[in-house]
């Protein structure tokens, strides 16, 4: 087995979706070399780990996004790669030019170089997230998040997973109910356990982010009060929530958000992010249609969360 860095030219829109398709294959982590967002400008990801590529430069008007994998035949993956990129056109998203490159690397020189880069931070007025393998001297009011994110998406440190932390530590009410839709490496659903939930059930369809999210959960003490659970939404959860937060695509938030309002009580709130700007009016008239209101709509960069009451009233 050899160690290979891949990279995908791709477009700013389509980022979250590649960084997912990345994690699918088994990478632990991707960087975004985007030239148009300062922020990324010779520096790392928005996503979630940390990785520095080599002889990279942006020749081409979009983003490259590059992520090291384990493969006994790279042809094989780059070219399935290649194809799962070019089919998220079928959602809506322009994969730009799709283009996928690699070239071999030494495992011992990248193995554990990110994790030097991924240093505890602070989301929202009392948030704080940091890697398992770091230490961190809290202050009294600090909630401490401890992540390991894996092979699994959602460290905190994307513009996405902030955002809906951020709405969670605005919304949430100690002692009321939480889904997880799509909850990855568990970090949405500590979040709210450490927030003062009573339950919390988080889903993921990757039995390898159930497997993370299950790890994050015992590290942080809250096996107890989460569930994580393998499978599709309605499939493997009949409860009914106080909050269901939702951390995907705009697109899928789309598809799942008829199955979502099955999993709210009456008067419960919706958090959904993954929603790049342009996307966000295809999910509010998606939710106006299921009769949901006061729907508020928060922008960081690139990405937005919508946060939507569903009726007090039983349809």
């Amino acid at each position: 087995m050899s160690w290979y860095e891949i990279n995908i030219k791709t477009t700013g829109e389509s980022v979250e979706a590649v960084s997912q398709l990345f994690v699918r294959y088994g990478a632990g982590g991707v960087k975004i070399l985007d030239p148009n967002d300062p922020d990324l400008q010779g520096g790392s990801s928005g996503t979630w780990d940390f990785f520095e590529p080599e002889n990279l430069e942006i020749d081409f008007d979009g983003v490259l996004v590059t992520a090291y994998l384990d493969c006994d035949d790279v042809e094989k993956t780059c070219c399935a790669l290649e194809k799962d990129v070019r089919h998220l056109a079928d959602f809506g998203l322009d994969p730009g030019l799709g283009e996928v490159s690699y070239i071999e690397v030494d495992p011992e020189k990248w193995a554990n170089e990110w994790k030097k880069y991924f240093k505890p931070f602070r989301i929202g007025t009392h948030m704080v997230v940091k890697p398992s393998w770091e230490s961190y001297e809290a202050l009294p009011e600090d909630v401490l998040i401890e992540i390991d994110p894996g092979n699994a998406f959602g460290s905190g440190t994307h513009e996405t997973t902030s955002l809906c932390i951020e709405m969670l530590e605005k919304h949430l009410k100690s002692g009321e109910t939480v889904i997880d839709v799509g909850c990855g490496s568990g970090i949405l659903s500590i979040a709210a356990g450490k927030l003062g939930a009573e339950s919390i059930v988080g889903v993921d369809i990757d039995p390898v982010a159930v497997k993370t999210a299950i790890q994050n959960v015992e590290l942080n003490g809250l096996a107890e009060k989460i569930d994580i659970r393998a499978g599709n939404l309605l499939d493997v959860i009949s409860e009914k929530a106080d909050i269901v937060v939702a951390n995907i695509i705009a697109e899928v938030i789309v598809d799942l958000a008829g199955d979502v309002e099955q999993c709210m009580k009456p008067g419960a709130r919706f958090i959904a992010s993954g929603i790049i700007t342009s996307k966000i009016p295809m999910v509010v008239d998606r939710l106006k249609a299921l009769d949901f209101s006061g729907i508020d709509v928060i922008e960081k960069g690139e990405w937005a969360v919508i946060v939507a009451q569903k009726p007090n009233r039983v349809r």
